[in-house]
């Protein structure tokens, strides 16, 4: 809770201060793709530690069918708002699969023992401060009032895209069935959902849910694009970032949807980021 307290107070204040200072963008993809390098780097360390091919099928497939099944619930859902310029080529798709991959192979292939938990929360405090400059200089209370309905349904879309995907899962083998609940309602937050399923029923699932959550928020940025070609959900789009909507693919969303869309991620993090810790140990205690 620490933590996310310091992420806001500092994406609140850069926000303010962004309204006088202009980024250059370059400085804001540096900051995204080294915090993706990182999450992957720790992905590849944490996946070779366990029972590997019966983790790493059932964590590629969950997180494909949450992704997918949250993403075309949002496409159901048609809001009344004005369309951002979304971005989308194969440069952008490239920039960011690139250190997702080279991450990962680098980190299942080296293993260090880092303070990868520490590290990550620097890197996200950049983050927030280098966000909250690139958005501020555009902020405005007009756009506020226009993305208000997309923060709020994209809420409603990934609880129930969970809720959905949590039967899939159950079939997959993640037993019983508020195992595979509380995992498909992580929102992404790994760092979280692997620690407290663990507690609950052990290291192999908790690795799972780890995984799942981990890739849920590495397939945002590598499959949303994809997706948004396909049919353009910003509402779906939003929804399948979940909690990591207000840290870590945030800086994506600003990039692909447009900073208006950006505030709206921002406000589905934040709020789902609240909900998560009470959720999910309620399940998991059923």
């Amino acid at each position: 809770m620490n933590f996310t307290i310091t992420f806001i107070l500092l994406y609140a204040i850069s926000l303010a201060v962004g309204r006088k200072v202009k980024l250059p963008s370059v400085i804001s993809d540096i900051t995204v793709l080294l915090l993706i390098f990182s999450i992957s780097f720790w992905g590849g360390n944490e996946v070779s530690t366990q029972a590997i091919e019966r983790i790493v099928w059932i964590s590629i497939v969950s997180s494909f069918i949450i992704v997918i099944i949250t993403y075309f619930v949002g496409s159901f859902i048609r809001l009344k708002v004005k369309e951002g310029k979304i971005k989308l080529d194969w440069k952008t798709q490239v920039k960011y699969v690139l250190p997702l991959i080279f991450g990962f192979i680098l980190g299942f292939l080296i293993k260090v023992n880092l303070p990868f938990g520490s590290i990550i929360d620097w890197e996200l405090y950049l983050l927030a401060i280098v966000i909250g400059l690139s958005i501020g200089r555009d902020l405005k209370l007009e756009i506020l009032k226009r993305i208000s309905g997309i923060a709020i349904f994209s809420i409603f879309v990934a609880i129930f895209g969970g809720l959905i995907s949590s039967i899939p899962l159950y079939f997959l083998g993640l037993r019983p069935f508020n195992l595979a609940l509380s995992v498909s309602l992580g929102s992404g937050w790994y760092s979280y959902s692997g620690p407290i399923v663990a507690k609950y029923y052990g290291p192999i699932d908790g690795v799972i849910a780890f995984l799942i959550n981990f890739l849920r928020e590495q397939l945002t940025f590598s499959l949303v694009p994809l997706l948004l070609k396909l049919r353009s959900t910003p509402l779906g789009a939003i929804a399948v970032g979940g909690a990591t909507s207000m840290d870590t693919t945030l800086g994506f969303y600003v990039d692909v949807l447009g900073y208006e869309y950006g505030i709206g991620a921002m406000i589905n993090g934040v709020i789902l980021t609240l909900i998560v810790p009470i959720v999910l140990p309620l399940i998991l205690s059923l």
